[in-house]
């Protein structure tokens, strides 16, 4: 009797060791001002429950939040309203087909954080809950891209705007690849795969939201295309990613590597380059389609109440029309002291109550990321760089 309780009393000591190893290890997280840093490593199920698990304090108190946000809006109980989205939407036919590894990652925070995954799952939709949960939302985000010149490296940047009640929980993560070589810096809000982002192959990407454009209800949603975007080696074969695959939610993505960048609007199943004038060796983008016509019903019928036809909407929003000023021709060398100062300024309400950071991502041999974890006249820029330059 005594040799089997000692036995038992071994094997619950092993078992209460390694739990009390997880809980108190410290998950790779660190912290450099209000930016949470949190290293991920092994696959994707594994490095999206360490995700859970290093932030399932804030990932409960943002869901928390987030419901709160829904019934606001939807005037309905937020459980309610996600089983009614994801019963009427087929998001994860897109991701098993394009991104099928981000399913398991979303899997693993939904585990690591001891949430239920239709929940988890709903939570990553931001965009796609954004256009089809009603007409016309508000509009957020600035971008702005250069390609390589003899002066300067590509480079692409972004003020990203967010509902205030993500704010306060800045992540970055930094995403190990296992036995490839491969390294990403994500910028986003814990629980959420991705906001944007680079690799450590220089190929990196910023959006804008575009709900006027035409959307569906099983293409690929945003978050899932921005880091199908990060698993590519190359700006080719990124924007060959944004031309195959069918989309959910309309977005344009400014995609950067190494000697070019390009803005590309994207609806349901057309991609459209914006550049502001012939020639132009950068890009700009707000919130505006400007060169996709594939407008969706809904916007259309918008218009039409109002009697405003699409060409001078287009041009309406204060933050292009800004850009429009500053960025006016090539003589304008934009480096980052230049990007800086266009995302601190407040008069042009580029930087705003809504913006949650600033990312600047500099596409040289070896990368780096510039990000300011709020507004960027307030928080000061820390430069992240990868630990290798990975297989090219």
């Amino acid at each position: 009797m005594k040799k089997t309780v000692l036995i038992l009393t071994a094997q619950l000591l092993t078992v209460l060791c390694f739990t009390s190893h997880l809980v108190g290890q410290n998950h790779n997280l660190t912290y450099k001002g209000h930016l949470r840093i949190l290293t991920l490593e092994g696959g994707p199920y594994e490095r999206g429950f360490e995700h859970g698990q290093a932030l399932k304090n804030e990932i409960h108190e943002l869901i928390k939040l987030w419901k709160a946000d829904i019934k606001r809006l939807y005037k309905m109980n937020a459980d309610t309203f996600t089983a009614k989205f994801l019963k009427k939407t087929n998001f994860q036919k897109a991701i098993k087909r394009w991104t099928p590894e981000l399913l398991e990652e979303v899997k693993g925070i939904a585990e690591g954080s001891g949430i239920d995954f239709p929940t988890v799952f709903a939570y990553q939709l931001i965009d796609e809950m954004w256009v089809l949960g009603r007409d016309v939302q508000s509009e957020h985000c600035t971008t702005i891209g250069a390609k390589k010149t003899e002066k300067n490296p590509s480079i692409v940047a972004q003020n990203l705007d967010i509902p205030r009640f993500y704010h306060g929980y800045q992540t970055l993560l930094h995403i190990k690849g296992s036995k490839t070589g491969w390294e990403a810096l994500v910028f986003t809000i814990p629980g959420l795969i991705a906001a944007n982002g680079l690799n450590n192959h220089s190929v990196a990407v910023v959006v804008n939201a575009v709900q006027q454009l035409e959307n569906s209800r099983d293409g690929l949603p945003v978050a899932f295309v921005i880091r199908g975007i990060l698993k590519k080696r190359s700006y080719e074969d990124a924007v060959q990613f944004i031309h195959t695959i069918k989309h959910g939610a309309p977005q344009n993505y400014m995609i950067g590597g190494p000697d070019n960048v390009g803005s590309f609007e994207c609806s349901t199943t057309k991609a459209k380059r914006f550049t502001p004038f012939k020639g132009a060796y950068f890009t700009y983008h707000t919130n505006h389609p400007l060169e996709n016509l594939n407008h969706n019903s809904r916007f259309l019928n918008y218009l039409k109440s109002r009697n405003t036809p699409p060409q001078d909407y287009e041009y309406n929003c204060p933050r292009f029309k800004s850009l429009q000023k500053i960025l006016n021709d090539n003589s304008i060398r934009i480096g980052i002291n230049k990007l800086k100062e266009i995302f601190s300024d407040r008069e042009t309400i580029i930087n705003n109550r809504g913006t949650y950071g600033c990312t600047i991502m500099v596409l040289t041999e070896n990368p780096e990321l510039h990000i300011s974890p709020g507004r960027p006249d307030e928080e000061p820029f820390a430069i992240f760089k990868f630990s290798g330059s990975g297989e090219r």
